[in-house]
């Protein structure tokens, strides 16, 4: 009775935290839109290593290295606003890891992480319906934090950009997931998440949602088929221009104008996707391999010497940059590619590969300290750790 007991309350933790990391709720937003919903829930997760005895995963002696070696080098540099960060980050990965430790318990982890999926998807697609029917009628629309209103809706997100990594990511995960070995869900299901999927993305009236879309059906795939969809879709780009979808005519432009590497060309083409891409094209233009920064970092001075000023929209003394390139100008190519290393590469397999180049693709562009970048690489681990149980479970099978 016990045991069973404490297997029930971890499932319940296991989906508050992940679910925390997916949504944002506008009561629990703060200044500079800061979510304390997902740092309530990393915070209640590292209490959860002692409350359930948490294995500590081999992973955890990496990120404790990693957040060392960042901890060192702010203090060799003197910045307490980077040593903030690193504290910050930390609260982050400790929600990361509790999902790991509970996630370890739970044996059936395919059926239980595509019912949370499956929930996420739902959730956000039913709070869009209500944004878009509230926003007819001209009632105050729930949950309304940073979109235009009428075909523009952000529903369990900040804003609609944020909606389509989420849904798109958590989409993804779901049908990575139903193909792993394990009971199929019915037809009937499947197709009720897939046309929320679609409806919410639609509704969000975001570019980078539209081209998601796209994204998650060929990296679903991941086959031959896929390659080839790839191909038919580059050959046919041009006609892409026809179809008359706003969304659509911005990414269409945004990924034809980025070809040039004119920064004022690509922010004349989406201000809001060209911000994102804005400074890698800014680092791109401007690093040396060199100068020991780019191995070693510049810390956060070279945040102000590479981007602040440099990018037409943004204030003069604010920079806005994401984890790529942002993480390696501050700690350095190495710490860099030791960070991708620990939190995705090490869990690269068949079935993550695509969360990974989602990942990669869509919310690389995001702060490190966001929940959207977390969230991110959360899927890619419950991901592999469900295709790792069922592959031992086939194994055990085939021995018996």
């Amino acid at each position: 009775m016990t045991s069973q007991g404490i297997v029930l309350t971890s499932r319940q933790f296991l989906a508050f935290i992940l679910v925390s990391y997916a949504v944002v709720i506008s009561m629990f937003i703060g200044d500079g839109l800061r979510n304390y919903l997902v740092l309530f829930a990393a915070v209640v997760g590292g209490m959860l290593f002692v409350l359930f005895r948490l294995n500590l995963q081999r992973q955890v002696f990496w990120a404790f290295l990693l957040f060392f070696i960042m901890t060192i080098q702010s203090l060799f540099m003197d910045d307490s606003r980077q040593l903030g960060s690193v504290a910050l980050t930390f609260v982050y990965a400790m929600g990361y890891f509790a999902i790991a430790g509970l996630l370890d318990i739970i044996e059936d982890k395919r059926a239980f992480l595509m019912k949370v999926m499956r929930g996420v998807v739902f959730a956000f697609a039913i709070l869009s319906v209500v944004q878009l029917l509230t926003s007819l009628v001209g009632l105050p629309i729930p949950n309304q934090i940073a979109s235009k209103g009428i075909w523009s809706y952000n529903s369990l997100a900040n804003e609609p950009s944020q909606l389509g990594r989420i849904v798109g990511i958590s989409m993804l995960c779901y049908l990575v997931l139903s193909r792993l070995p394990g009971e199929p869900e019915p037809s009937r299901l499947r197709l009720k998440v897939l046309i929320a999927f679609v409806l919410t993305m639609l509704l969000s009236g975001s570019s980078l949602a539209a081209v998601a879309i796209i994204m998650v059906y060929v990296l679903s795939r991941f086959s031959l088929w896929s390659v080839l969809l790839v191909t038919i879709i580059v050959l046919m780009w041009p006609m892409f221009s026809l179809i008359d979808f706003e969304p659509l005519q911005r990414a269409i432009l945004l990924a034809n104008n980025m070809a040039t590497l004119d920064i004022d060309k690509v922010m004349v083409a989406d201000h809001s996707g060209g911000l994102r891409v804005a400074p890698l094209l800014i680092y791109f233009n401007d690093f040396t391999l060199a100068e020991a920064g780019f191995w070693l970092g510049y810390g956060t001075e070279g945040l102000i010497y590479f981007f602040q000023g440099n990018i037409s929209g943004i204030g003069e003394d604010d920079i806005f940059a994401g984890f790529l390139p942002a993480f390696a100008v501050v700690y350095g190519g190495l710490v860099f590619v030791f960070f991708i290393w620990i939190f995705a590469l090490r869990q690269a397999n068949r079935a993550t590969l695509p969360l990974i180049a989602f990942w990669a693709i869509f919310m690389t562009s995001s702060a490190w300290n966001t929940q959207v970048f977390w969230y991110g690489l959360i899927t890619i681990y419950v991901t592999w750790a469900a295709s790792r149980s069922d592959f031992r479970s086939l194994s055990v099978r085939a021995e018996s």
